[in-house]
């Protein structure tokens, strides 16, 4: 009976140090958006010790600048490699050379996978002693590592230390603050000078001629960019990315830049004062920047001649280019190929001038088509010649319909091979792609937005509808 009694107790003891909740993270905890500093930095007693330091190990980068502790050992030399690269690549992108750390940055990971997630992600905390600033990244490690999240933190802190550069410890009046807009530009300019930007972003983003709205561009927040949907912060992204790189174009445009980096993060005044005062010989009215901003982006948007087409667009572009134009009746025509029969009797030396466009825009589309479009492309050209020829028109047609069988059965094949690797893909994936975050983010949203009680004709309609249509018996 005593026995019986010694395991209860000790299950009792088992149960309640499983069910002990994790310790309370204020930055983490606190159900808020904004990644950032969110406050002046805080003085530290004593000697230089950063007291978020994790028990469970602490890895420290090459140059000292990056501390992480906490997680895992392999996670945490993944994430010192990381930082010490991402430190790196920014001092690359201005031209800086080998720079004495400013401000400590320390990397805490909190929790373990499978912990219950906190309200944030991330949060950031700076602090000061008498001796120097001190920057705490909290990571909620329950989640895993976002690593692009990650990164953009990582160039956030970069930007405070070069903006504290200069200023002494308790100096600083306010809270720094890195514009959403900076730290997006500069992590496009350095994957376009790496070689890794995406050019379609940027190409659909200029063919959609959005307005260039300068002002609410450079007043992006924290709070309003995290509110984004997907494909408004992939606009945002391309817009950051092509105004950074106008100004890296400019005269001393790095230089310029990296001035302009240490001193943006704790500037309260107009953004655009700022710009001015660090890109003198660029025409920083108005119009003047969205002039440099959109031949940037027209720049970055203008496909190289390596650059192959998919076969969904040389299709679009060849149904283009195979058009017949010429005059009649005193008025410009413009045919598909296929109604060539509309022509009428046109001369020898008219017929060539109606293919002179058809053979020019096929010869700019070869460069670019999808591969094994180029044999097509040459017997399109052959088929023009012979019509202008005055060849049989049977022959003609026979030539056109046997060159449009070949390409629906190459665009079915096509079709089918993408189906192929999408289900490859998918039935292969071993990790989550994100790609429907910004959804179930809305999902939630709206679950936890309280409902405007309705009562007109068309809120009761539905509202029956809703009834009659859900399901029943649990299913």
């Amino acid at each position: 009976m005593k026995r019986a009694s010694i395991l209860v107790f000790c299950g009792a003891v088992t149960l309640l140090v499983a069910e002990d909740p994790p310790k309370a993270i204020p930055l983490l905890d606190t159900d808020a958006i904004v990644p950032d500093t969110g406050e002046a930095p805080t003085r530290l007693e004593g000697p230089r010790v950063n007291p978020g330091l994790a028990v469970r190990g602490r890895v420290e980068t090459a140059s000292g600048q990056f501390g992480v502790s906490g997680g895992t050992a392999d996670v945490r030399a993944s994430l010192a490699l990381q930082a010490e690269g991402e430190r790196g690549r920014l001092h690359e992108l201005l031209g800086l050379q080998k720079e004495a750390v400013v401000m400590p940055i320390e990397i805490l990971l909190h929790g373990a996978p499978g912990d219950p997630p906190r309200a944030r992600p991330l949060a950031m905390e700076l602090r000061f002693t008498r001796d120097t600033y001190l920057l705490n990244v909290h990571v909620d490690f329950s989640r895993g590592i976002d690593h692009e999240q990650m990164r953009r933190a990582m160039w956030r802190g970069l930007i405070y230390d070069r903006s504290l550069e200069g200023v002494a410890p308790g100096g600083l009046g306010g809270p720094l603050e890195a514009p959403v807009w900076l730290v997006e530009g500069l992590l496009e300019a350095d994957l376009w000078r790496r070689g890794a930007g995406d050019r379609q972003l940027y190409e659909g983003v200029f063919k959609k001629d959005l307005p260039f709205v300068v002002d609410e561009v450079l007043a992006m927040g924290d709070t309003t960019h995290a509110r984004l949907d997907g494909v408004s912060r992939e606009v945002f992204r391309v817009l950051s990315g092509a105004l950074v790189m106008a100004l890296l174009e400019q005269p001393g445009g790095r230089a310029s830049l990296a001035s302009f980096c240490g001193e943006v993060a704790r500037f309260e005044g107009e953004m655009p004062i700022l710009l001015r005062r660090h890109f003198p010989s660029l025409n920083l009215s108005q119009n003047g920047l969205v002039k440099w901003w959109a031949l940037t982006l027209a720049k970055l948007a203008d496909a190289p001649l390596t650059d192959s087409m998919s076969i969904a667009e040389t299709e679009r572009e060849l149904d283009r280019a195979l058009r017949l134009r010429f005059q009649l009746g005193g008025q410009m025509k413009q045919i598909p190929l296929s109604r060539h029969a509309e022509a009428g009797d046109l001369s020898e030396a008219d017929r060539l001038i109606a293919i002179r466009s058809a053979q020019e825009s096929l010869n700019r589309l070869s460069y670019r088509c999808f591969p094994s479009y180029r044999p097509l492309l040459l017997e399109y050209q052959e088929l023009l010649v012979d019509w202008a020829g005055g060849e049989d028109e049977q022959v003609i047609e026979g030539l056109r319909l046997g060159l449009e069988d070949t390409r629906t059965i190459m665009e079915a094949r096509a079709l089918r091979g993408r189906d192929f690797l999408d289900y490859w893909e998918i039935s292969g994936a071993s990790e989550l792609s994100g790609s429907f975050d910004d959804y179930l983010r809305l999902k939630r949203e709206l679950a936890e937005r309280p409902r405007v009680e309705r009562d007109d004709p068309i809120s009761r309609y539905l509202d029956r509808m809703e009834k009659a249509l859900a399901p029943k018996g649990g299913r």
